[in-house]
């Protein structure tokens, strides 16, 4: 499913992509409801607890649609579980996912707030231990998360499993998890595995399998979740990834447990990029021309834009691959060209592969044309910067012929209000 209409002039549901560039400027950030909406039903129905790993995109707007839609949090630092409460979530609704307690005030807020912890490290599980013991308040229950000793995802960077992964106790330490459990008072209710981003579903299902036989060395779990990682394609031209499949998966997980413990088992998901990748655009403008020639003659084009790796890191980050697209009155022919950013480095491109500069057949486009962006709804604005002193940039919402701005744009007052000469 894609709400951008590819028509004479491009649109993003029923609202022009230039309207929105002239109203609220560029870059900014757009969302689709209509895509969203889609995406939480298509997730929904694959298992009976859904979370949503809201590091992909806080954005209030879209942790308002997951509330509306029943589904819960997977959060990953205190000031996330405390964002997810200001957006109307409740406590029950909340599993804090960490390797750490960022310092002494996370586990003084999560005991007195009862927020699910799930628990990464030893470390993790004997300081909650330490604290819940003193205080004499809090939940004894706690999660643990499992580094199954393998992982997945689309980058090295975002593999979360295996032996040079730093998240996750690791398969063979459980013992020691029982003994700081039994230490500390404490009982662990929950286990969790993440194997990384953008995974496939071949390892999805071995993994999945290899969590169901952790979870039965704990006699008082309660909960099984079974991470994220659902694959997403990025490249429109390619089929999307089909994972409607995962639903039988997880069933005959739920059936190996109830058999096991005699008892209904809770199994849950907690995907972030497969909820919101394809709901997001992030809209520039062309602005200038370059060229260079290699040691062969050959000329190589560039295209630049005011959208950078401060906006838009993945590129940059892991060579992730994202659809472009130009808006403009006569697009010249297709050409290869590399299409890059204003900010001043090298690796500062959007076409890339393999973490090096790449280029793509498309349309050229004229300075002041506009560049749409696909694939930017996860670990997009989330993860944009200062750099350069460059201004985080809004974020719009659209649904249907309706656009409203749900973040402003940051000045340069704003960057400069908290520093002081």
């Amino acid at each position: 499913m894609n709400p951008l209409n590819l028509e004479e002039f491009m649109k993003i549901e029923n609202v022009e992509v230039r309207d929105i560039a002239k109203e609220f400027g560029t870059p900014v950030y757009v969302y689709s409801l209509e895509i969203l909406r889609h995406s939480i039903g298509e997730i929904k129905q694959l298992a009976p607890v859904t979370r949503y790993a809201m590091k992909a995109s806080s954005n209030v707007r879209i942790l308002k649609e997951m509330l509306d839609n029943g589904v819960k949090i997977d959060a990953v630092s205190v000031f996330e579980v405390q964002r997810a409460l200001r957006a109307g979530f409740s406590t029950n609704d909340i599993c804090f996912t960490s390797d750490v307690f960022f310092d002494d005030s996370d586990v003084k807020f999560c005991l007195e707030n009862n927020i699910y912890c799930n628990c990464g490290t030893l470390g993790m599980v004997e300081e909650y231990g330490k604290a819940f013991k003193a205080k004499g308040a809090g939940s004894p229950k706690i999660s643990i998360r499992i580094n199954p000793g393998e992982g997945a995802g689309h980058s090295k960077k975002t593999n979360t499993g295996g032996p040079y992964s730093k998240h996750g106790i690791w398969h063979q330490n459980l013992d020691e998890v029982k003994r700081l459990a039994k230490e500390y008072g404490l009982t662990i209710s929950g286990v969790h595995t993440h194997i990384g981003s953008g995974g496939d579903m071949e390892h999805l299902k071995r993994i999945t399998g290899k969590l169901v036989e952790f979870a039965k060395q704990f006699e008082k779990i309660e909960t099984v979740n079974f991470g994220g990682g659902l694959p997403y394609q990025y490249d429109p031209d390619k089929p999307q990834e089909d994972i409607a499949g995962y639903k039988t998966i997880l069933e005959e997980r739920a059936k190996l447990l109830k058999d096991h413990f005699g008892r209904d088992i809770v199994c849950e998901i907690e995907p972030g990029r497969r909820f919101v990748a394809g709901c997001g655009y992030l809209i520039g403008e062309v602005r200038s021309h370059n060229h260079t020639f290699d040691e062969d003659g050959k000329r190589i084009d560039y295209v630049l834009t005011n959208v950078g790796f401060c906006h838009l890191l993945r590129p940059m980050a892991y060579g992730s691959f994202h659809p472009i697209w130009f808006d403009g009155n006569d697009l010249g022919p297709e050409q290869d060209l590399i299409v890059a950013g204003p900010v001043c480095e090298s690796g500062d491109v959007l076409t890339q592969k393999d973490e090096e500069p790449v280029a793509r057949r498309l349309p050229m486009p004229k300075p002041r044309d506009c560049i749409v962006i696909g694939g930017a709804g996860a670990y997009g604005h989330v993860m944009s910067s200062n750099y350069n002193s460059q201004p985080l940039i809004p974020e719009i919402v659209v649904d249907g012929n309706q656009c409203t701005q749900t973040r402003s744009r940051q000045t340069l007052d704003d960057i400069l209000r908290k520093e002081t000469k």
